[in-house]
């Protein structure tokens, strides 16, 4: 198996043995029974098999406070989730919360307690950030009981994966360089 792997469980215990540092997490956000809210989750199971094997992937559909746990012992943070906004369905929003805050709007809708901008932003409060932390929001329609995506939501999942793949890749690339030159 490629990525490690966390299970999508909300139970506390999901990240039991998790806690090793790694250079960059991926997280996909949300919970696939309730229609476009299951495209973080979805995507992060996309990228499970393609990312390299020292790059964790985890879902997480409960307790968002298992974000912060995350990015305890995580160099790089890729958050995945959806939100609500006046924009089109499947339009994608990418924010580097490293550099600056989240959006107040992204706060507007969860179908989660505690959402994952609100984690970011405590955790900066915290002092708590991942050195790079990048947000990206895909805009849902549809939030009902269902397992399925709306079609715009379900082209900007595969988008998003590339856009990923390619950071990813440039970010390894640019920590070789900077090995070598060392």
């Amino acid at each position: 198996m490629k990525g490690e792997s966390t299970p999508a469980r909300s139970a506390p215990t999901s990240l039991e043995g998790k806690k090793e540092r790694v250079n960059i997490t991926i997280v996909g956000v949300g919970n696939e029974f309730r229609g476009d809210d299951g495209a973080g989750v979805l995507v992060v199971r996309k990228l499970r098999e393609k990312v390299p094997a020292d790059v964790r992937t985890a879902e997480l559909m409960g307790d968002q406070s298992d974000l912060l746990e995350l990015m305890r012992s995580t160099d790089a943070l890729v958050i995945i989730d959806a939100v609500r906004s006046s924009a089109a369905a499947g339009t994608i929003f990418r924010v580097d919360a490293s550099e600056e805050p989240m959006p107040e709007n992204f706060f507007s809708f969860s179908t989660h307690a505690f959402d994952s901008a609100q984690v970011v932003e405590l955790a900066r409060a915290l002092k708590a950030l991942p050195r790079k932390v990048i947000f990206y929001g895909i805009v849902g329609k549809e939030f009902s009981y269902t397992s399925r995506l709306t079609p715009d939501v379900t082209e900007s999942i595969n988008l998003i994966q590339t856009n990923i793949l390619n950071e990813i890749n440039a970010a390894l690339h640019r920590e070789a360089q900077l090995q070598e030159d060392a």
